[in-house]
């Protein structure tokens, strides 16, 4: 069966506060949805596979910008894309590619700011499929959206994603349902949106 995974729910670098801060105050203005916890995995006889599906993330952006004249619907129209592209790799990395287990996570671990990978390694069973990949031979995805509100100060600074992914999980005994619910903090670095903090669960509960 699909193992149920933990939840986690790191405190983000102090040097990071400010900015995550604002992201923070930003969602609560912004954006609004709920995280759902991990249930009891159930699982299904083993059957043919279904046909191979790509992942696809709806992306739905917000901005806010604290200048005079600032065009939210234009800046959220030109954060939309790296926003779905970092979502899109996420959850590629967390689920799509994780199955089996050989790859490792150093390329999911990559996508979090240098101060939280020690603490984003420790709780890879929240973020990802974690300790059960190895057990599982394949995901199909789901349905994949994200809810993001983005702040701007001359340029991308900070924001805040909702992610919610289902797929299904496919083992040698059979297969069942996986969720991922998380609310990831983003900073914009040099290398791009890198994840500050987060508050995510996964498992096989809907």
């Amino acid at each position: 069966m699909v193992p149920v995974f933990r939840k986690s729910d790191p405190r983000p670098s102090p040097a990071r506060s400010a900015a995550l801060l604002a992201a923070a105050l930003l969602l609560a203005a912004c954006t609004s949805g709920g995280r759902s916890g991990a249930g009891s995995a159930t699982t299904a006889p083993a059957a043919a596979p279904a046909p191979a599906r790509p992942l696809e993330v709806t992306v739905r952006t917000t901005a806010r910008g604290p200048e005079r004249g600032f065009n939210a619907k234009q800046a959220a129209k030109r954060a939309a894309p790296g926003i779905q592209r970092f979502v899109d790799r996420y959850l590629t990395a967390a689920f799509v590619d994780a199955a089996g287990g050989d790859k490792g996570w150093d390329g999911l671990l990559a996508m979090f700011d240098p101060p939280v990978r020690a603490a984003a390694r420790k709780q890879l069973d929240a973020l990802s499929l974690g300790a059960a990949a190895p057990t599982v031979t394949a995901v199909q995805p789901g349905r994949a959206s994200a809810s993001a509100a983005v702040l701007y100060g001359g340029q991308p600074v900070a924001a805040t994603v909702q992610v919610a992914f289902d797929g299904t999980a496919t083992t040698a005994k059979g297969s069942g349902p996986v969720h991922l619910r998380s609310v990831l903090q983003l900073l914009w670095t040099r290398g791009g949106w890198r994840i500050a903090a987060f508050d995510s669960r996964t498992g096989a509960g809907s």
